[in-house]
Formats: C-alpha cells, sequence, structure tokens
C-alpha cells in the first residue's frame, strides 16, 4: 500500500520542480515588464511621444496580469507541497509513525468522557491521531464526536460504511481533498476563520450612500476644471483630502460592516475549491450524494463563496497603504466595499453556515475511510434487537502494529463473561479490541476483522480507573461510581442492552474486599438487560453464579516458557486460566533469582 502513496510523492515532486522553474521564469518576466513599462511612460512623458506611453501602459497592464499569473502558479505550488504532506501522513500510518501526529483530538475530550480515555478514542495514541484527516475546526469537532459516539444514530451504520468505503477506493479524491483543507488551517488568524458564520440582517446606512455619490463627483469634476484651466491644479488635492476624510472618519462603521464578511473570504479560494471538488464528484451511496446535493441545490452556494473570495480580494488593497490611501481619496473605495459586504451578507449570509456543515461532514467520512485505507476492514453485521451475543473471528486492535498485532476469534453469548489470565497476556488488550472495533462499526468506519457481530449496545467500560485527590475519591470507591452508572442503566430496562467492560475489577483494594465487592457486583449487572465481560487475576470468581443462579462463562490467556524465557501468545482459550506469571515478571527485572522458570 506505501507504493501508491509514494508514487503520489513523486509525481506531485515532479510536478513541483517543473512549476517553481516555471514561476521563476515568470518572476523575472514580471519584474523585466516593470522595469520596462516605467522606462516607456517615462520616455512618452518626457519626450511628448504617446507611442512610448501606451506601450508603457500595456506593459504595467501585463505586469499586473503577470502578477495574478504567479500568484495561482504560488497556489497551485502550495497545493502540491500539501499532498506531498498528506501522501507522507497516509505513509507513516501504514509504518507506523502516526503516534507523531500533532493533532490528536486532545481538546475535544471531556471529563466526563470515560469511554474516549479508556479505549483511546481521543488523545495521544489514538484513534483520532491515527485516521484523522480533517483540518478545518468543523471536520476535526465532528469526528470527535462522532468517534465519543455524539450525534451519531447507530441505526444508520450500513448507509454510512457504504459511504465510507466508497471514498476508500478514490485515495487520489482522498489526498486532494485533505491537501486543499489543510490549507485552510494554515492560514493565518484559522481561529477566527473557523468558526461558523453568525448571520444578522445588515442595513447600509444612508449618509454613507451620499458620500459614495459625493466623493467620486467632487474629485472628477476638480479634475475637470483643472484640465479646462477654470481653477487651480490645487483644488484637486483639496477634493482628495476632503474624500480621505470623509471616508476614514467613520471607519469604525465602516469595518463593522466589512470585517464579518472579509475574515471568511480569506479562505474563500480553499471553501470553494473543497466544495467545487464535491459537487464535480459522482458518488454512488447515499449519504455523500446527499451532500453533493447540498453543494449544488439551487440556493447558489458555490457563486456565493466565490463572490465573497472577490470581496476579500478588494479589500486586500488596504496593505498597499498608497494605492488604498488613492482610491480612499478619489472614490471612497472603502464605502464599496461596505456596501458590497452588506449586499452579500443580506442574499448569502443565512445559508453561509452550510457550506461549513458541508465540508465538515466530508472531512469525517474522509477520515472514517482512512481506516480501510491502511487497516483490512470488513462490514459490521449488527445482530437484531434481543440477540445478545458478540460473534468475533479474526478481530484485532486497529491500533496496534500490523506486523505484531494476533487475531482472536471468540463467540461470547452468556450474559456475564469472567477472563482470567496472567500479567501482560492480554486480557485488557482483548477488552479494548472488542470494544473499539464495536464503535468503529457503529459509526460506520467497519472493523479489523473477517467477522464481527453485535446487537446494538451502549458501551460501559471501567479501565483506566484514577483517584480524585481533589474531591476525595479513592480508585476502589471511582470503581464504585462507575459501576453504579453501569446498574442504573441497567435497571432502567430499556430496549438497547448494555456492555460493561470491566478491566481488573476493583484491583483499587486489598483481596478480601475485592473478591466480594466483585462477586456482589457482578451479580448485580447479570440482573438486567446486559452483557458483562470481567477481567480479574481472582479465580475466585471464576465460580461465581449470577442472580438467577447460572453459571458465568469463563475464558483466559495464559503463558507459556521457552529457554527459560516467558512468552504469550495472546490468543483466548475457553475455561479458567491456570497458570501465573509473578515470579517470572520479577525475574525479568532482576528483583528475584530464579534458577529455572520451567519449574515454577
Amino acid at each position: 500500500m506505501t507504493d501508491f502513496f509514494e508514487d503520489i510523492k513523486e509525481k506531485a515532486k515532479e510536478k513541483k520542480t517543473s512549476l517553481d522553474k516555471k514561476s521563476a521564469h515568470v518572476s523575472y518576466l514580471r519584474l523585466a515588464t516593470f522595469i520596462s513599462g516605467v522606462i516607456f511612460i517615462y520616455q512618452g512623458m518626457t519626450k511628448g511621444k504617446d507611442l512610448y506611453t501606451a506601450l508603457g501602459a500595456a506593459l504595467i497592464l501585463s505586469f499586473v496580469i503577470l502578477i495574478r499569473f504567479h500568484g495561482l502558479m504560488e497556489v497551485k505550488a502550495k497545493s502540491l507541497d500539501k499532498e506531498i504532506e498528506c501522501a507522507d501522513r497516509y505513509i507513516a500510518r501504514i509504518t507506523g509513525g502516526w503516534r507523531d501526529f500533532g493533532d490528536d483530538g486532545s481538546e475535544f475530550i471531556s471529563k466526563d468522557d470515560t469511554l474516549s480515555h479508556d479505549i483511546d478514542l481521543l488523545g495521544k495514541g489514538s484513534m483520532y491521531q491515527l485516521i484523522s484527516v480533517a483540518h478545518t475546526q468543523f471536520g476535526r469537532k465532528r469526528l470527535a464526536e462522532t468517534l465519543c459516539l455524539k450525534n451519531v444514530n447507530i441505526d444508520e451504520a450500513s448507509e454510512r460504511y457504504e459511504a465510507v468505503r466508497e471514498l476508500s477506493e478514490d485515495k487520489e479524491f482522498l489526498v486532494g481533498f485533505e491537501a486543499v483543507s489543510s490549507r485552510i488551517y494554515d492560514k493565518k488568524g484559522e481561529d477566527e476563520e473557523q468558526k461558523n458564520y453568525d448571520y444578522k440582517p445588515m442595513k447600509f446606512p444612508f449618509w454613507m450612500g451620499l458620500i459614495m455619490a459625493v466623493v467620486p463627483v467632487l474629485n472628477i469634476a476638480a479634475i475637470v476644471l483643472t484640465i479646462t484651466g477654470q481653477i487651480k491644479a490645487t483644488w484637486i488635492i483639496v477634493t482628495f483630502l476632503l474624500g480621505i476624510i470623509a471616508v476614514f472618519a467613520p471607519q469604525k462603521k465602516v469595518e463593522s460592516l466589512i470585517m464579518p464578511v472579509y475574515l471568511y473570504g480569506l479562505s474563500s479560494r480553499d471553501f470553494y475549491d473543497l466544495l467545487k471538488m464535491i459537487g464535480e464528484k459522482d458518488f454512488s451511496s447515499r449519504n455523500l450524494k446527499s451532500l453533493k446535493e447540498r453543494v449544488v441545490a439551487g440556493d447558489g452556494m458555490l457563486k456565493a463563496v466565490k463572490s465573497l473570495g472577490a470581496i476579500g480580494q478588494a479589500f486586500n488593497v488596504e496593505y498597499n497603504a498608497i494605492v488604498h490611501m488613492l482610491l480612499a481619496g478619489f472614490f471612497g473605495y472603502d464605502l464599496y466595499i461596505a456596501l458590497a459586504a452588506v449586499n452579500w451578507n443580506n442574499k448569502y449570509g443565512s445559508s453561509f453556515s452550510e457550506c461549513f456543515s458541508i465540508i465538515g461532514s466530508m472531512e469525517e467520512y474522509l477520515s472514517l475511510s482512512v481506516l480501510s485505507v491502511i487497516r483490512n476492514v470488513t462490514p459490521f453485521e449488527m445482530l437484531e434487537e434481543g440477540d445478545n451475543r458478540i460473534v468475533l473471528s479474526d478481530v484485532v486492535h486497529p491500533l496496534l502494529d500490523t506486523d505484531k498485532v494476533v487475531s482472536n476469534t471468540v463467540s461470547l453469548d452468556n450474559s456475564v463473561t469472567v477472563i482470567t489470565g496472567s500479567n501482560m497476556s492480554g486480557k485488557t488488550t482483548f477488552l479494548r479490541t472488542v470494544a473499539v472495533n464495536l464503535v468503529m462499526g457503529y459509526i460506520g468506519a467497519g472493523v479489523c476483522a473477517k467477522e464481527f457481530k453485535a446487537p446494538k449496545m451502549k458501551i460501559f467500560t471501567s479501565m483506566r480507573v484514577m483517584d480524585d485527590v481533589t474531591n476525595g475519591i479513592s480508585t476502589f470507591y471511582a470503581e464504585i461510581l462507575r459501576i453504579k452508572d453501569m446498574s442504573q442503566y441497567i435497571k432502567k430496562m430499556g430496549n438497547v442492552p448494555a456492555l460493561c467492560l470491566i478491566d481488573e475489577i476493583f484491583k483499587g483494594t486489598n483481596s478480601a474486599d475485592r473478591i466480594y465487592g466483585a462477586a456482589e457486583a457482578i451479580k448485580n449487572l447479570s440482573s438486567g438487560n446486559a452483557m458483562v465481560i470481567v477481567s480479574t487475576h481472582d479465580f475466585e470468581l471464576c465460580e461465581l453464579k449470577k442472580k438467577n443462579g447460572d453459571c458465568v462463562s469463563n475464558y483466559h490467556f495464559e503463558e507459556y516458557y521457552e529457554d527459560n524465557e516467558l512468552k504469550f501468545d495472546y490468543k483466548i482459550k475457553e475455561g479458567r486460566c491456570t497458570t501465573r506469571n509473578a515470579k517470572a515478571l520479577l525475574s525479568m527485572a532482576g528483583l528475584l533469582e530464579l534458577d529455572n522458570l520451567n519449574k515454577n
């Protein structure tokens, strides 16, 4: 798979090299054109040769055109750089370097979202960090919420998977779209640009309209009267200064009309390119077709974004102080920009935020499709209501290196499953493998397994439980609160069963309390509509009976010894564990002398 992205890199580098050479030539030509134009105009004006003056003016016009052309070349060069960066990131995902990506979604972690923390949905080394190709704030937030199962309809998993799978098969579109969206992220002031447009109807003041009409009329009149010899040339300076005062005096009011629109105009070219890519693409899946229809609908979204860019470019003249002052003093330039901004806002503002939603949705789908590009993924099969089973075939954890990860096959159909095993044998990883694949299946990304079947369930986890010194909550009590949440949900007896994944249950207390507390907690959780999977070192829990008197199911992970070395196969097996490895681990750490591990 890396060969494909290496090929994209090489092609982009070749285009970039060729473009850089052309850009250098245009840059030299632009300079030569400007100098030549100035010389010809000077010669024409000093020697009275109109042909020279006309030729100089034509060269200056060519210089302006070359500036525009050179700017487009720079945009294309930046896009090629972004394509190379995007291809590098895909290669890093495949080869294991993705943990160095800067954006890991940590800013979206909420304190009460234990699921994201327990199974690495957000944060360092997370699913977000692995798959995110979102660069706009809208796409990043949408992806984070989807991974946390917020604002997502699990019943639509198959339709979402259809869209995700379609995108994963068009890798050039994946790279191209991300390359453009990453340009938005790089722009200055991105925090302001990436807020939804706050539409409010605007009214252009009547007095501004009067100034717009009077300023150019006065200046033109002064110039005409000066040429005809009726007034002195100093009057041109007077009318110009009056124009400057009339335009710049109410600058605060003028900017209040322009800036809300202008801020979005800075990235309008990129927004336009992204929307155009969606609008011109032929999609087959229902969800992607729906996105396209929103772009090409009759509300003129593309036209709105394009005209927004024109306003932004027009206002950028303020960065050239001399030109800006001349245009403002002679023509009332800023007031015309303000009028254009007001008209744009009143015509398009109410529907403009739709483009952010569309781009964010596409970035979300593209990010989910990354999993299919870098891992072997199959569709998740949703079981019918009441069929409380979890059927796994060759399931693997998507965050583990593909050349090291071990697959597991098992069918869990008891309401309570107890998993025992020695330290480091794979119990915790198995629980997280089940949970993270279930989440990815629910949101339509597919699962890293040959087969994964489960009903719609509310996922609860108790894994990385921490104490809270500030509020006086110990680790043991924090675990109790987690299990209390599970119990309260189960008691509601809703149609959606609970999936309770509890790692090393009550490890935060002494063995006697742990065993007693775990037994009572498991019995309590088994009394309702739930599937409970518990990992533990306490073999006593293997003999536990559920609330109705039935036995719990037992599975285990184990180690083996080879040449006096401790090794693991990370394979889940039926029955309870019969081995221990504490002595071996102490020996490996140099804390215990152990002559022969096979005898222990």
